[in-house]
């Protein structure tokens, strides 16, 4: 599911940080936090969970501004210097322009002098602060994901209702599949009986029985039922069902279709079509539920 959390604060006088957490859908739990070096890893505890988030792509990024200023490492870059100097005091003494330097004309000399702010870690203290602040981004977030939740949840509950009702709608038209399969045979005997005896092609007649049989749709409305009960306890469950979802809406859809081949009749195929709308439309649905 997709969510967002922002959280922003003073880690001390030295820092402040702002804090983004962006959840969007995956099929496993993947998480990547960007944070500067010197500040560390987010403890455990502010690092997305498995037992709380099951599922989804989730970024972290941390941004670090500096409220103080910092100290300050000055080096001289010796080997620039062991090398550059002497040349420059041998030009000046070749022509006579003395060989004394002042401060300005060594501070002319590129990289002879290096000056970098200090990145000191962060105190425990600090470290305390930006975790707290991190759980604060991933709680906001939570609640976004929990939000989003609730509404796919009554979307999908609705639509198995939908499909439910459907598939009671179907259950009325299997006595009108049978009488179809058994004219559908019946005329296929007669064609048969209408060929030459003589005639080595000769199709082979089928059983009357045996061909009804297995155009008639009552496993796949039982499978269906069961498939639905199964779907609707897992959205009520409480717990993370999105692959358990996604696997029974895929088995919904194959007793749909096998429905769908099994009838030529205008009323069966409309009903079909109304299934296999609800069903791919709770397959899309699914892709967002932990």
């Amino acid at each position: 599911m997709t969510g967002f959390g922002r959280a922003a604060g003073a880690l001390s006088a030295r820092y402040f940080v702002a804090i983004t957490a962006k959840s969007v859908n995956h099929r496993f739990l993947e998480t990547s936090v960007r944070i500067p070096e010197y500040c560390g890893k987010p403890s455990h505890g502010a690092r997305p969970r498995s037992d709380t988030f099951a599922r989804g792509k989730v970024d972290i990024s941390i941004r670090v501004q500096r409220t103080a200023q910092p100290d300050y490492s000055v080096r001289i870059n010796t080997q620039i210097a062991n090398t550059v100097v002497p040349q420059l005091r041998a030009i000046a003494e070749e022509l006579g322009l003395g060989s004394t330097f002042s401060g300005g004309d060594l501070l002319r000399i590129p990289d002879l002098l290096q000056v970098e702010a200090i990145d000191s870690e962060i105190t425990e203290e600090e470290r305390e602060a930006l975790a707290a602040l991190v759980r604060s981004a991933l709680a906001l977030m939570r609640d976004m994901r929990v939000r989003e939740g609730i509404s796919l949840h009554t979307d999908i509950t609705a639509r198995l209702q939908t499909i439910r009702e459907l598939q009671q709608r179907l259950a009325l038209h299997r006595d009108d599949i049978r009488t179809e399969l058994l004219a559908s045979y019946q005329s296929r005997v007669q064609e048969i009986a209408r060929w030459p005896a003589s005639r080595s092609t000769r199709p082979h007649r089928p059983g009357s029985g045996d061909h009804v049989e297995k155009g008639d749709v009552a496993e796949e409305l039982t499978r269906l039922a069961h498939h639905v009960e199964q779907a609707e306890k897992a959205v009520s469950g409480g717990e993370a069902a999105g692959r358990k979802l996604d696997f029974l809406s895929q088995e919904m859809l194959r007793e749909v279709n096998t429905m769908g081949s099994k009838s030529r009749s205008a009323a069966l195929r409309t009903l079909v079509v109304e299934l296999k709308t609800e069903v791919e439309r709770i397959r899309e649905q699914v892709q967002n539920v932990e």
